[in-house]
């Protein structure tokens, strides 16, 4: 009877998720507007945006470190509501914000609402899925639910354009509306049942469980990737957009190509299966190269500065190209995160990805950030593509025989 009701409630998460995704995966409204808020509305230069995301990225990581102890303390579901109250908080601090250190306060704010979710909304339907025997299902229900979001997303990108021409906040007011939104659908979510609830983990015991997990070989290679992967991928996202601005566009118009990119994440986060089946082990290797080349790219076409038919399409096909990317990375690396793991260590291995995810994102925004003070922004995008190009190829050469093995070729295999 229990298992009954245990997978009745299993299938329901799993239904409402769906729902969920569609408002709580990102801000809507947000990010197609975010380079104009900050230095057009709040008068901020790229450089103080760079500085504020590596702001965001190190609070992350700072609360990563405790987040795993919150989400074993209080739940999944308890963790999941009071991440998206912490964030729709943090977009009403946002709208009446004036200050940097205000921005600032405001990040760490929603870094802690955003590490909550990272840590338990995944988790919440691979367990759920797990449990009713269709754990495999996992990239495709997720990569489906995100590609639906990123959908929403593509039109409120372009309706945020012609908002802000309006009133630069309208945007933002939106965005405060959705995190209302899945705030409250969070609150139909249900904890589940398991086999290994009742054991109870003293603060020594994570803490050794955290240990085995960085020294753990396959492990210590996704870390090392994770590190430096989604500190460019931030990176390039805001260059691109500034670029955007320095080749003619205008700022109504500029929403139109971060439509046209939203929608290109929504299908590489839709297609991730597919991709997978094709690059098979040398999924992260293709990534790698496709998003820093075509970064590169971006680059040169904002050197030239000068908006025309040929240099347009380019900038569009390169900005595609990583659009692809940064959808599909972000299902697929979940499914590298979560395989092989018992609910034991699931949390604590979620979390450490994030942890490294959040410290190497944060260096590398600062970096950035410094950068952009002594050049433009389209030198920085060469210099930073060529310079990652040569780390990341390094980074792939030592994961070659520790990522993408066959379940028999990897050693302790199951954390």
């Amino acid at each position: 009877m229990e298992k009954e009701i245990n997978e009745s409630r299993a299938k329901r998460n799993i239904a409402l998720y769906k729902k969920y995704k569609l408002f709580s995966y990102d801000l809507i409204f947000y990010y197609a507007v975010e380079v104009l808020f900050y230095t057009v509305v709040k008068g901020f230069s790229l450089s103080e945006l760079m500085y504020l995301s590596s702001i965001y990225a190190f609070s992350a990581f700072v609360w990563q470190l405790f987040g795993s102890f919150i989400v074993d303390k209080i739940g999944i579901k308890k963790s999941i509501i009071t991440g998206n109250i912490l964030v729709t908080i943090n977009m009403f601090l946002f709208i009446v914000s004036t200050e940097f250190w205000m921005f600032a306060f405001a990040n760490c704010f929603m870094s802690l609402g955003f590490a909550l979710k990272s840590l338990t909304e995944s988790n919440l339907l691979y367990g759920s899925l797990k449990k009713i025997g269709k754990r495999e299902s996992f990239s495709k229900v997720e990569g489906k639910s995100v590609s639906r979001f990123y959908i929403i997303d593509a039109i409120a990108s372009i309706i945020s354009g012609f908002l802000f021409v309006i009133n630069g906040y309208l945007p933002f007011i939106l965005c405060f509306v959705t995190m209302i939104i899945a705030t409250i659908i969070s609150f139909g979510f249900e904890d589940l049942k398991v086999e290994d609830e009742d054991e109870k983990l003293t603060i020594r015991e994570n803490l050794r469980s955290f240990r085995e997990i960085i020294l753990h070989k396959r492990n210590k290679a996704m870390l090392l990737f994770a590190f430096v992967f989604w500190g460019l991928v931030s990176v390039i996202r805001t260059l691109y957009r500034a670029i955007i601005l320095d080749i003619g566009i205008k700022e109504e118009y500029s929403t139109m190509v971060v439509f046209i990119a939203t929608v290109f994440i929504a299908l590489g986060s839709r297609a991730v299966y597919g991709i997978e089946k094709v690059t098979k082990n040398r999924t992260l290797t293709v990534f790698t190269y496709v998003l820093l080349i075509s970064s590169m790219v971006i680059g040169i076409v904002g050197l030239y500065n000068n908006l025309t038919l040929a240099s347009l399409s380019i900038f569009l096909i390169a900005l595609a190209l990583i659009s692809i990317i940064q959808g599909a990375y972000r299902v697929a690396i979940k499914r590298y995160v979560l395989n092989f793991t018992t609910h034991k260590y699931r949390n604590k291995i979620t979390s450490s990805y994030y942890i490294v995810e959040n410290l190497g994102q944060t260096l590398i925004l600062f970096i950035s950030g410094l950068i952009l003070e002594f050049t433009t922004n389209s030198i920085a995008c060469i210099m930073f593509s060529v310079v990652a190009l040569i780390i990341m190829s390094l980074i792939l050469i030592y994961m070659k025989d520790k990522i993408g093995l066959r379940p028999e070729q990897y050693e302790n295999l199951n954390l």
